[in-house]
């Protein structure tokens, strides 16, 4: 090739790249049920990848945790209209890192601003997997979103499925 480096090779590393951690990655998969994390911390992100999902043509169960007080302020109506592009949404606290709570500022907000019947506001993120495996269905893609500790739950969620249960977590059994 141009540069010298012979195609067998170039193609033999694609092959085996798995592409870049906590983007669009599958944590889980099980009987059509597919379980993403994804980094996404911004509302022009969480649109990205809400899109990419929809790509599958099925339904999009979002988990949302908000990075930083200053950001959910900023951005709250944004992050609602972004999480509108998936069928069902759970959103839990604020995941602040380097910040102090900022008075009256909740990951709330960005539920009642989106004004759906299928937009949550659970406040403990342990509380999320059981909360959510009961509702999966196959053929389900359930995305987590965000850069805070989030992707435990997706991590939940894929050893429930495995009938392995981390402590964090009490899942009930799918009916």
């Amino acid at each position: 090739m141009e540069l010298g480096v012979d195609f067998a090779d170039v193609s033999g590393a694609l092959a085996d790249f798995r592409g870049v951690g906590r983007r669009f990655e599958i944590v889980a998969e099980h009987e059509g049920v597919l379980v993403v994390d994804d980094y996404a911390h911004h509302p022009t992100e969480i649109q990205a990848t809400l899109r990419a999902a929809r790509f599958y043509g099925k339904r999009i169960i979002a988990i949302f945790q908000p990075h930083l007080y200053s950001r959910t302020k900023f951005f709250a109506d944004e992050f609602a209209n972004s999480l509108r592009l998936a069928d069902e949404v759970f959103v839990t606290d604020i995941y602040a890192a380097r910040e102090q709570p900022i008075e009256g500022v909740t990951a709330q907000d960005i539920v009642e601003r989106m004004s759906s019947a299928n937009a949550y506001y659970v406040p403990d993120k342990s509380d999320l997997a059981s909360i959510i495996f009961p509702r999966i269905e196959s053929g389900d893609v359930i995305i987590t979103l965000g850069a805070g500790d989030i992707r435990q739950v997706a991590l939940d969620l894929a050893a429930a499925f495995s009938g392995v249960v981390s402590d964090s977590v009490q899942v009930p059994s799918k009916p």
